[in-house]
């Protein structure tokens, strides 16, 4: 089982902490997963191992 769902935002932990909408989970041949995740300001998807995400943190109200 995945340990992300489709909708669910993930923060990229590799990589400065992007964040976006995971939108397509895939499953590999040696049964981990791959997620495809809408990441803000690049306008395209971007394909993640799942040990390189994590829950994104809401930032509501951060100054």
């Amino acid at each position: 089982m995945s340990k992300f769902a489709i909708g669910e935002q993930v923060e990229n932990v590799a990589n400065d902490h992007e964040s976006g909408a995971v939108v397509a989970v895939f499953p590999t041949v040696d049964g981990s997963f791959r997620y495809a995740v809408d990441t803000e300001g690049y306008g395209a998807l971007q394909f993640f191992a799942e040990e390189k995400l994590t829950i994104a943190v809401s930032r509501r109200g951060a100054t």
